[in-house]
């Protein structure tokens, strides 16, 4: 006795639609977003359980909170919806994907196997998005003063006081705080380099894909 379960996930509720394997609609009801509240929800449905819910911002922890509840979870990648959104039809929705084998995508999960390597790619990525915020703040601070820039001759430390005279002085200090701060982004970037670099080396797989 299979039963498919749809799980739309959001940061306070959760709403859970469960379907059987002829893919008749058989309950559905909110859940509180916490762990406890989700496993003894899922764990009140009998038969064998097969869960999917969408990717997102929450999903490797849902995914390692319930995995041990199900008999299998497939985490879908977003698909894009024109309808207007309803909890309870797109629960149904993924269940019924997860039933007929029509999910678009599915995300590979294996939260505690790379649980590290994922943090760490994600602050890499992360402080790579600060680094070419302040530059870009840079750059618009100069040009906002009439002064072309183009290129990262603006970034490096040789002639940034020669950069900076071409400022009126009222904006100097200014551009001396956003040149303190690139210079403590871009070295958050070096040593999350470094980081992700001496975790990678613990997989195996990352020798593979290198190639």
């Amino acid at each position: 006795m299979k039963r498919y379960i749809g799980l739309d996930v959001h940061a306070a509720s959760c709403t859970l639609a469960v379907i059987s394997q002829t893919g008749k609609r058989l309950r559905d009801f909110p859940v509180e977003t916490n762990g406890q509240a989700l496993v003894g929800a899922i764990r009140m449905i009998p038969g064998c359980r097969r869960l999917v819910f969408e990717e997102g911002l929450q999903s490797a922890w849902l995914y390692e909170t319930v995995c041990a509840h199900v008999d299998d979870i497939v985490v879908a990648g977003v698909t894009e919806s024109r309808r207007q959104k309803n909890d309870r039809r797109d629960a149904y929705g993924l269940a019924e994907m997860l039933r007929t084998g029509s999910l678009e995508k599915q995300i590979f999960k294996a939260p505690r196997q790379f649980t590290v390597l994922r943090e760490l790619s994600r602050t890499h990525m992360t402080v790579v998005r600060d680094v070419v915020r302040v530059q870009a703040r840079l750059k618009s601070l100069y040009r906002s003063r009439g002064i072309p820039v183009a290129g990262p001759a603006v970034y490096g430390v040789r002639r940034r006081e020669e950069w900076q005279k071409a400022l009126p002085a009222s904006a100097r200090r200014r551009a001396a705080r956003l040149y303190a701060e690139l210079d403590f982004v871009v070295e958050q970037k070096r040593q999350a380099e470094r980081d992700l670099v001496r975790e990678s080396r613990k997989h195996a797989i990352v020798s593979i894909l290198s190639w």
